[in-house]
């Protein structure tokens, strides 16, 4: 049955129709034997009965007349009968009147058969009688032989069975034969056309189903199969396109992708991959992730990779290496579960330009772009880490703050370019100090920082190191520095702020610090200060300075003072312009005070220029009165910062231009400090304004380093003896001797001099016999606002002296 039911539909089916017809032809034969036999077994009683009744009468007649003779012929007669197994005829005593047993014979039936199937036949007995006269004659006993019985029902019923069966069987064949063209062929037929389909094509109907089968179940079920057919041929368009979408991305990707299997082997590689790892798929297929790795990189990702979890994705940072190289990548790991496999993503990105990039951008956060040197943050930085670590510590350490001086008239007198250069100078030239506990840091502009930690546990003997350390700063800056084309001297101021542990924050050492460079600064510059708590108010002060100066210079609060410049005859020769402040709060105060500041925070030259505008506008309107003589000069400061601007020689022209004023009444009063800076280029805007026709003058002569070793070379028209050496002229024989010295000199170069500061009569006589006749001082007149000049000072002085005279130097 199982090999039956394993073949064809058809097959199936005919096995299946033979056994129930089979079955159930054999259950009607039964059913049918059955009532026969039980039929029969009516018959058989019958059949009996009607047998005794025969032989009765004749038999109770012979045991009345004790004629055993003829009761024997009547016992054989029954037994010649196949029915009649044995006959017994008892007398009316209940003995053996006559008896006898039928012949011995062959039967297919044992006895034990017949007598289970006829179980419920037994003897047959009759009681004999006569009635007349009345006579109990006694009694007739017949045995059935039931083995012919059952052998003849069996007979009988055995013809029906083979009909019953025959017939069954063959009509089984024909509904299995019309099963087979009513459903196994179509089917058959069908089961070809979708065996010869091709893929995307339609699903037609077989002729004979079309004829047949249309609007039946096989027609539906053909229905059903096309409209599956053509969802499945969506399906599997859809399915093409989506896997084509899939290798497209993954092949097209940016990153590199790769796919591990269960056992972490690479089963797929991108074209990205490929590129990254300069290598082909098919030479990492199947290979372990370890041979990509660096050495150092391997085992953290190794256990990352295996603890990771299904459906948690992860992005870690690791290293590859490729031909050597050592390749910064980001990886994005995801792990995830299809038909029971287990799977592992990988997006690689190639990170190097974003470690550079962030390498690049730490170094621009850290360290300066100019000197190469660790900036403020840095600095910063290594306190804030120092203090932390050292809470506790009894070791001294230091922060020192550099200034260069003078740096930002160099910067802007001879470009950006050239004050970045030096300041490379003075970083390479300072590298020497940089050891294992001195940082040493560029804090922005021209100011500079070191930190020096663990000095020593004796506050005493750290502060005698602290100034040692600055002096060989400041004597490092001193040398000189070469600048491009350039050649250039510069010094430097430091302060200091001591600490150990944690006494004081981060902020407050760097502010100590700078409190002391400003103390320093103040001190005269190229000097060493060490912060003490002192210091802080004239610190706080300084920063009151400088925003009250930022306050004047945006409105404009100055004013201009004229003091009068004589000769020996009492004669107005022109006025020096000199700037006056007024504070709200503090009233005058001093250029000294304000002007030093005003070019430290670059301030200077909008001041400078401020001062010329305003003193040329005057001088017009003097002119325009009649006030002022067209020979006498008006004498303006220059700050050797606003002297190196780059823009000074057009804004000098511009002004001369803007208010109409000789270029013969201006006399611009310079520094020789300013010389040292640069002094082609000093000499070549000097000739400049000269060709202007402004005449130029070297104020505070005298107080300089290197006048007597420039001076020959200047366009200079006039020296200022500083008001220092006139101060002390009769009383102090060294001022008097430089005094004389001036002179003398001048006279040999041809050069006009003005002695400042002539307070007295006394000082008035002497330098007229030492044949200095041009003044200026209290002693002619102060400083004054612009009417009370005028009117002080102007109209009594009509004559014009000759300024470069000769001068007669006779002792």
């Amino acid at each position: 049955m199982g090999v039956a039911l394993s073949k064809s539909l058809f097959i199936k089916q005919a096995v299946l129709t033979f056994f129930l017809a089979v079955i159930l032809s054999l259950i009607s034969s039964s059913i049918q034997i059955y009532e026969g036999m039980q039929s029969q077994k009516t018959q058989i009683d019958n059949n009996f009965n009607e047998l005794i009744a025969v032989v009765e009468k004749p038999l109770a007649e012979a045991v009345f007349r004790l004629d055993t003779d003829f009761a024997q012929q009547q016992v054989d007669s029954l037994l010649q009968i196949p029915s009649v197994a044995s006959v017994e005829v008892l007398d009316e005593m209940g003995n053996l009147f006559v008896g006898g047993q039928s012949p011995k014979r062959s039967f297919s039936v044992s006895y034990q058969t017949a007598d289970q199937l006829l179980s419920d036949l037994q003897s047959y007995e009759r009681s004999l009688h006569l009635s007349a006269p009345v006579f109990e004659a006694g009694k007739l006993t017949i045995v059935p032989e039931k083995r012919y019985l059952i052998t003849q029902l069996l007979s009988d019923q055995s013809s029906i069975l083979i009909y019953n069966l025959a017939k069954d069987l063959v009509l089984a064949f024909l509904v299995s034969l019309f099963f087979y063209f009513l459903v196994t062929y179509p089917l058959t037929r069908l089961t070809e056309s979708l065996s010869e389909l091709k893929a995307k094509s339609s699903l037609l109907l077989p002729a004979s189903l079309s004829r047949f089968h249309q609007s039946d179940e096989l027609g539906h079920l053909h229905a059903t199969f096309a409209q599956l057919w053509k969802k499945l041929n969506t399906a599997l368009s859809d399915l093409e396109r989506s896997d084509a979408h899939t290798k497209a991305m993954i092949e097209n990707a940016a990153d590199g992708i790769m796919l591990l299997n269960e056992c972490n082997r690479i089963i797929l590689v991108n074209s990205a991959a490929e590129y990254m790892l300069k290598n082909k798929s098919t030479h990492l297929y199947l290979h372990s992730l370890e041979a990509l790795h660096a050495p150092a990189s391997w085992h953290k990702f190794a256990e990352t990779l295996e603890t990771l979890q299904i459906n948690q994705p992860l992005t870690v940072e690791t290293v590859y290496r490729v031909h050597g190289i050592d390749l910064p990548v980001e990886i994005r790991l995801a792990k995830f579960k299809i038909q029971d496999k287990v799977e592992t993503m990988l997006l690689i990105r190639d990170v190097s330009k974003r470690k550079a990039t962030e390498a690049h951008i730490h170094h621009l956060a850290y360290y300066d772009p100019i000197t190469k040197l660790p900036n403020r943050q840095y600095l910063t930085d290594e306190l804030s880490e120092l203090l932390e670590r050292q809470q506790h510590s009894v070791n001294y350490s230091a922060v020192v703050f550099m200034d260069l001086d003078r740096f930002k008239t160099i910067n802007d007198s001879l470009g950006h370019s050239v004050g970045d250069q030096l300041l490379c100078a003075v970083a390479s030239q300072l590298s020497f100090l940089k050891e294992d506990n001195v940082v040493f840091a560029r804090m922005g502009g021209d100011e500079f920082a070191f930190l020096l930690t663990c000095v020593g546990n004796n506050r005493e003997t750290v502060e005698k190191s602290v100034c040692g350390f600055a002096q060989s700063v400041m004597y490092a800056c001193q040398q000189v520095k070469k600048a491009g084309h350039h050649e250039i001297h510069i010094t430097a101021s430091l302060g200091a702020a001591i600490f150990k542990g944690k006494e004081f924050s981060t902020e407050v050492i760097l502010k100590q610090a700078d409190t002391a460079l400003y103390r320093a600064k103040e001190s005269g510059r190229n000097t060493f200060a060490i912060y003490r708590a002192e210091m802080q108010a004239v610190s706080d002060a300084r920063l009151v300075m400088e925003k009250a100066l930022h306050h004047a210079t945006e409105f404009k609060l100055f004013e201009l003072y004229y003091q009068p410049q004589s000769d020996d005859k009492n004669e107005l020769i022109g006025a020096e312009a000199l700037i006056r402040w007024k504070d709200g709060e503090k009233g005058f105060i001093s250029p000294a005070e304000f002007i030093p500041v005003a070019e430290e925070i670059g301030l200077i030259v909008e001041i400078g220029q401020w001062v010329m505008d305003e003193a040329l506008s005057q001088v017009a309107r003097w002119i325009k009165e009649g006030k002022w003589q067209p020979c006498w000069r008006i004498s303006i400061n220059v700050s050797p910062v606003q002297f190196q601007q780059t823009g000074f020689l057009p804004m000098v022209k511009a002004q001369l231009d803007k208010h109409d004023v000789p270029a013969s009444c201006v006399d611009l009063e310079i520094t020789e400090n300013m010389l040292l800076n640069d002094l082609a280029a000093s000499l070549k805007k000097m000739h400049d304004i000269k060709a202007l026709g402004v005449h130029l003058s070297i104020d505070d002569f005298g107080t300089g380093y290197s006048s007597l070793k420039y001076l020959k070379l200047l366009p200079i028209d006039r020296l200022k003896i500083d008001q220092s050496f006139v101060r002390d002229l009769l009383e102090d024989k060294s001022d008097e001797a430089i005094v004389l010295a001036v002179i003398a000199m001048a006279k040999a170069l041809g050069i006009g001099v003005i002695a400042e500061g002539v307070e007295t009569w006394s000082h008035h006589d002497r330098l007229r016999e030492i044949n200095c006749v041009f003044y200026q001082g209290y002693y002619y007149g102060r400083p004054l606002p612009p009417a009370e000049f005028i009117t002080a000072f102007v109209d009594n002085h009509p004559v014009c002296p000759n300024l470069t005279a000769p001068i007669d130097t006779s002792i």
